[in-house]
């Protein structure tokens, strides 16, 4: 067999597992995600999912870096939900409006499953040094392209201001934090009553716009 075909299927194989293993995250959850669930998502023999992975640990390690990934490469035009590109086709010009469309913005971006697969691997850290260790580095490079992210949504009017770093790392992670209830709220987050909250901050803080 051709070493490039070989090396293309390897290669091929090791996605299956993965995007496998971040489905079982999201659909099923940790206790559930075992390498036996992910070996039927994935439809591929035993002996393939431990040549890639010799165990659940190594599994985890990789879904890690793989949901870092996806995080971070995800661009609001590739999500599924209509409403993002909405937004993304209606970014503003002036300086208040812009605010609060990155805030509600980024509020989209926190709803997609990636986030949700994240929060599993998140909760099984607490009582997992070694997963709590990887999880501590990727979370620490999502968080800092998000940052970098947000620069761009809320323009140079707004990041100009020399407390948006402090403002956003606050705003953010009041966010994070509501986004967590929305595993068992079933809420439509289209309609979270927070935004309003984290769009009036915004805009006072970093605009000094009067509140509403």
């Amino acid at each position: 067999m051709d070493a490039g075909n070989q090396a293309e299927r390897t290669a091929r194989s090791r996605d299956l597992i993965l995007d496998a293993t971040i489905e079982c995250l999201l659909r099923e959850g940790y206790a559930a995600t075992t390498t036996v669930r992910v070996q039927s998502i994935a439809g591929v023999t035993r002996g393939r999912l431990l040549h890639h992975f010799p165990s659940k640990q190594d599994l985890l390690t990789a879904a890690v870096s793989r949901l870092g990934e996806q995080r971070l490469s995800r661009r609001l035009e590739d999500q599924d939900d209509e409403f993002g590109r909405i937004l993304e086709s209606e970014r503003p010009d002036a300086a208040d409006a812009r605010s609060d469309w990155a805030i509600r913005t980024l509020w989209t971006g926190l709803m997609h499953g990636s986030f949700f697969s994240a929060l599993e691997l998140w909760t099984a850290s607490r009582t997992d040094d070694e997963l709590a260790g990887n999880v501590r580095e990727h979370e620490k490079i999502v968080l800092d392209r998000v940052r970098d992210n947000a620069r761009e949504l809320f323009g140079s009017a707004v990041t100009r201001n020399p407390e948006f770093d402090e403002v956003f790392t606050m705003i953010f992670a009041s966010m994070r934090g509501m986004a967590v209830t929305y595993t068992f709220s079933r809420r439509d987050p289209h309609r979270e009553p927070m935004l309003t909250t984290w769009q009036r901050t915004a805009r006072t803080l970093l605009l000094g716009a009067a509140p509403d």
